[in-house]
């Protein structure tokens, strides 16, 4: 509660001032956070070095996975036509943190020139952290 009123007294000083630029930063922060524009590049949100491999376990891709324009289609409430597409993860390979049934959900990330879902998953928890495997929960990072 205390920040808030911190936060709106610095922004109403910041107008009546007139310092547009610190207005717009602090009225704005949550948009800058999302900052979609070319070069630039939230951190963690674009992974480098990706290896994906298909069910014969040949090499499918290579290069860098942009989780943004998955997150903003998950944030929109948008499925994709995959089954387990915001399912619930049971986490049953116990690679992320233990937490309560349902506390996770299953999002697929797309792979380029695969026709089928691939491996490649997003899973967020219900306390906004989000994690990223490329190898269908075998392996994660964690991207917030």
């Amino acid at each position: 509660m205390f920040t808030r009123i911190v936060i709106a007294g610095l922004l109403v000083c910041a107008v009546v001032f007139g310092y547009p630029y610190l207005a717009g930063m602090l009225a704005g922060a949550k948009d800058l956070a999302r900052t979609d524009t070319p070069g630039h590049r939230q951190p963690g949100l674009v992974v480098r070095d990706v290896r994906v491999y298909d069910l014969d376990g040949r090499l499918a891709y290579r290069g860098e996975i942009d989780l943004r324009p998955e997150i903003a289609r998950i944030e929109r409430g948008e499925s994709h036509p995959h089954a387990n597409d915001g399912a619930v993860f049971q986490n049953r390979e116990r690679r992320l943190p233990s937490r309560e049934p349902g506390y996770y959900r299953e999002y697929v990330v797309r792979t380029p020139n695969m026709r089928h879902a691939g491996p490649q998953r997003l899973v967020m928890g219900a306390g906004g952290e989000i994690y990223y495997t490329a190898d269908h929960y075998r392996t994660f990072r964690r991207i917030r």
